[in-house]
């Protein structure tokens, strides 16, 4: 859904008689007197009513986005529902984090999407491959919201460089590449 603002405008007139000299002075005395409660627009003096809607722009949040190949970097989007599909490219899946969350599209390895960025669990072991690009944001209250000047700089250094992932005999093995060299990159 999208959300706008409608501005209602009602329009009241009523017709005063007054002698003057000029016609500053006949306005400035009625405006006096309207000022001081002498003349009261009410139901009776309605003439029209006008509705004027203007589509609300999105509010951005600023995140840090994960594209495959390519390396992290701040941006902004727009916080909804809809942009935030825009920029996976499908429906979004959550992935909590230590003070963030990283968004993802949730068929991407179904969809056969690159594979993009890996995630550890606490001993360092890939426990699980992001397909597609993502996004990392944070949360209150149920809502997502931006992250921090603080939180953006770590989660661009954590995940700096794209990674490929290589099959072991200890599972899967992820390994980050400077994709501006043609050399793997070792943190």
């Amino acid at each position: 859904m999208k959300k706008f603002e409608v501005t209602i405008t009602e329009t009241l007139k009523k017709t005063v008689e007054v002698e003057a000299e000029t016609q500053e002075e006949a306005e400035q005395i009625v405006t006096d007197e309207w000022y001081k409660g002498d003349h009261i627009l009410d139901a009776d003096n309605f003439t029209e009513v006008v509705f004027e809607a203007k589509e609300n722009e999105p509010e951005k949040i600023k995140v840090v986005l994960l594209e495959p190949g390519k390396v992290a970097r701040a941006a902004e989007i727009d916080a909804t529902l809809e942009g935030m599909q825009s920029v996976v490219g499908g429906n979004i899946d959550v992935v909590s984090m230590s003070d963030g969350l990283l968004i993802h599209n949730r068929e991407g390895k179904e969809r056969n999407l690159p594979f993009n960025r890996g995630l550890c669990n606490e001993t360092g072991k890939v426990c699980d491959v992001i397909a597609g690009t993502c996004f990392i944001c944070d949360s209150k209250e149920d809502e997502f919201i931006g992250l921090s000047e603080r939180q953006t700089e770590e989660y661009i250094k954590r995940f700096k460089y794209p990674e490929r992932f290589y099959r072991t005999g200890d599972g899967i093995t992820k390994v980050p590449y400077n994709p501006n060299k043609n050399k793997d990159y070792e943190r």
